[in-house]
């Protein structure tokens, strides 16, 4: 012990003779500063909450909530894009459309094939703001912004999470000037996804949660794309279009009816159900909420707590509804129960109570548009498709001459998009283009292939109409032999 005392008064002389100043005054001095700054925070915190109680407006947004991706979005494009930040969020964004690899790719007619771990990388790598706080300012209003980071295992249910991790602050005395941001944010979310779609789907987290996320933003499809009965296909755009006017709301409300439609996408498998719903969304500038029957982690209670958080205006897409099983035998309502057919045993644990207290409940939001599709509507429940629950039935079929036509026109419409022709040239290629399509579907037998195989043999010929035409026999023989082969096989077991 006396070695180390020994050992410091050494140094404690050593450092007082090299600075002729005694080592304690710097050391008190320390003290000294880091007391004064505690102080401050301490005192800092205690003025920040008397303020928080008194002045200022506050705006707490849970991370599940669609305005939380609006609030950051708006916030990376005109506060964080120019600023540096110690702790950030760093996320990787494929740029599929890159220019740098389309000129570095070989030409679409080469038979070079590509390494493509030797073109250049054409993701982008982002750093955002991970947590903490930001001052900015809004139309002379200055906010305060406050992030802070969650990981999905501390999710709790809304009713307990009252950590949320995004805050708007500001010095006023009234929610107006965050109303205003809010407004500005949505306006500014709008424009920017005018042209593309959100997709949601179901997130299991742990404890049990579930709750919707984003997981896609695509294009909005073309509704010329979808290839359905003319007549089919304008009766329900002009039906939705009705539906989602502004007079049709209060017009519902003068009478009594809830304000809800519904809608059965039924047919074979590859008739374009699922395209036509994400077209209509397009069209009419909706999200999509994806819902599935067949989730494992999905509950009863899961199911309705996630058809009630839907916004008013969107497309919630139940896929498959008959693969669920709750399918019943009623054919014959003359039959008392005991003579019926057995129920199909469920693949859900959502009851059809259940599912349908969802749809029309009390805790049903309104507004929405509800597309259920089935490839068996025969099997479903007649308390599921009732009017009032599903007010139009549109049946997809295997596509007919008119139909094969438009498919392949629909292929090929951009081909000579970017060439610069006449208009006699231009009138020429519209009528050789037409004459392949009628070759084309007339090579084709109506209502036997799904949309979805034929359009798999054009991708084939994706810049060759010619080639798909000349092609097109062959295809179908071999098809109409895989079958005959598949029938055989089946009628040995």
């Amino acid at each position: 012990m006396s070695t180390s005392r020994g050992v410091i008064h050494t140094l404690v002389e050593l450092i007082r003779k090299t600075i002729n100043r005694d080592p304690l005054f710097f050391v008190n001095s320390g003290l000294f500063v880091v007391g004064l700054i505690t102080s401050l925070r301490s005192a800092g915190h205690v003025l920040y909450n008397y303020a928080e109680n008194i002045c200022l407006s506050t705006v707490h947004v849970r991370a599940e909530d669609p305005l939380y991706n609006d609030i950051i979005r708006w916030m990376n494009d005109h506060v964080f894009r120019n600023r540096n930040f110690l702790s950030v969020l760093a996320q990787t964004t494929n740029n599929s459309d890159s220019d740098k690899t389309l000129i570095r790719s070989p030409p679409l007619d080469s038979d070079k094939l590509i390494s493509y771990r030797q073109v250049e990388d054409n993701s982008i790598l982002e750093l955002k703001p991970f947590h903490g706080s930001r001052f900015f300012r809004f139309k002379q209003t200055w906010m305060l912004f406050s992030h802070a980071a969650s990981s999905p295992d501390s999710i709790r249910p809304p009713q307990l999470d009252m950590n949320t991790p995004l805050k708007l602050q500001c010095l006023s005395l009234s929610l107006s000037p965050m109303k205003k941001f809010l407004d500005e944010v949505r306006a500014y979310s709008r424009t920017v996804s005018v042209s593309s779609i959100t997709i949601y789907r179901t997130t299991a987290y742990s404890q049990g949660i579930i709750r919707w996320s984003s997981v896609a933003s695509r294009p909005s499809r073309d509704i010329s794309t979808v290839i359905l009965d003319k007549h089919k296909k304008q009766a329900l755009l002009r039906d939705i279009n009705e539906y989602l006017h502004p007079h049709t709301r209060q017009w519902y409300a003068n009478h009594g009816i809830p304000y809800r439609r519904g809608y059965l996408f039924s047919g074979p498998p590859g008739t374009g159900k699922t395209s036509l719903a994400s077209a209509i969304a397009g069209v009419f500038g909706l999200d999509i909420y994806v819902l599935s029957l067949l989730d494992p982690t999905m509950t009863e209670s899961h199911f309705t707590s996630l058809f009630s958080e839907v916004p008013a205006r969107c497309v919630v897409l139940l896929e498959d509804v008959d693969a669920a099983g709750l399918n019943r035998d009623d054919s014959d309502s003359g039959q008392n129960s005991t003579s019926r057919s057995p129920s199909k045993t469920p693949n859900t644990s959502v009851s059809l109570s259940g599912l349908l207290n969802a749809i029309d409940g009390v805790s049903s939001h309104e507004g929405r548009i509800l597309i259920m599709t089935t490839n068996a509507p025969q099997q479903l429940d007649r308390a599921l498709i009732r009017p009032g629950r599903v007010d139009i039935h549109v049946r997809f079929e295997l596509p007919s001459q008119e139909e094969l036509r438009d498919l392949f026109l629909s292929l090929y419409s951009d081909m000579y998009q970017n060439v610069d022709f006449s208009l006699g040239e231009q009138k020429r290629e519209m009528t050789r283009m037409n004459e392949m399509a009628v070759h084309f579907a007339g090579c084709l037998p109506e209502r036997q292939f799904s949309l979805a195989e034929i359009q798999g043999f054009l991708l084939q010929y994706k810049r060759q109409p010619e080639g798909a035409c000349d092609n097109v026999r062959s295809w179908v023989e071999e098809m109409e032999y895989g079958e005959m082969q598949e029938g055989v096989a089946v009628g040995r077991i």
